[in-house]
């Protein structure tokens, strides 16, 4: 699939806000997307649904992103895993507390 074709399918599904859907749709943009800013922009507005799966899958999205890319924007994601490891939902929190340990270890 070429990458216009990609992205308009991801956006088409966040636009369509299926949670069902959008759990697949991180999975795919962890592992599949080229264009980094992108797919981080796209976990950025995924990491505040209202659906703790869609929240907890957006937050580790961000470490398969920093890991397949070598990094990520650390002023725009930090502040928002952070703020994740105070979810209500457990879920959320432990995978904030995954993708921050995650991202640790690819700055050591």
């Amino acid at each position: 699939m070429h990458d216009a074709e990609f992205k308009a399918e991801i956006e088409a599904a966040i636009a369509g806000d299926d949670p069902e859907e959008l759990l697949g749709v991180i999975i795919d943009l962890a592992l599949g997307a080229d264009d980094a800013d992108w797919a981080e922009d796209c976990c950025l507005r995924l990491a505040q649904h209202p659906n703790t799966d869609v929240r907890g899958n957006a937050v580790i999205g961000f470490a398969h992103l920093a890991e397949r890319f070598g990094g990520l924007n650390r002023e725009k994601v930090l502040p928002v895993l952070e703020a994740a490891r105070s979810d209500p939902k457990e879920y959320v929190r432990d995978q904030a507390e995954a993708a921050l340990e995650a991202l640790a270890e690819l700055v050591e």
